[in-house]
């Protein structure tokens, strides 16, 4: 089983979208890689799906990989059930010719994280807990 858990989107100006999604009455908790200090991204605490507002920059440190996110590409995460089965996935889409832009690491916050480029280029990230 999958589900769609994240919505990420990767914006020029991490204030100017934030106070545009405000207007449709969502809610942000700020979030920075330091875990404090200036907002980095914008975490929605009220959409049922999160939805995540990135700067280029945060983007960046969590998906090192290229060509890097950059303003206006959207990437959907799915979480799956076990970090076993995310390499799994990951692996057989690469079989079936899929681009693996990140390969599937431990990261800071405690997940297991990957991402793969759909057959159109749209990034979709998988999530799994930690190993």
């Amino acid at each position: 089983m999958v589900a769609v858990v994240q919505v990420n989107l990767v914006v020029g100006d991490l204030e100017r979208s934030r106070a545009f999604y405000a207007v449709l009455g969502v809610t942000f908790s700020a979030r920075n890689r330091q875990g404090q200090g200036a907002a980095e991204a914008w975490v929605s605490t009220n959409t049922g799906v999160t939805i995540v507002l990135h700067s280029t920059a945060f983007a960046a440190w969590w998906d090192e990989s290229g060509p890097q996110p950059s303003a206006g590409g959207p990437q959907v995460d799915f979480e799956v059930e076990s970090a076993q089965r995310l390499d799994e996935i990951v692996a057989e889409l690469g079989t079936m010719g899929a681009t693996v832009v990140k390969a599937p690491a431990e990261m800071p916050w405690g997940q297991r994280f990957g991402i793969v480029l759909d057959p159109d280029g749209h990034r979709v990230g998988l999530k799994a807990a930690a190993r």
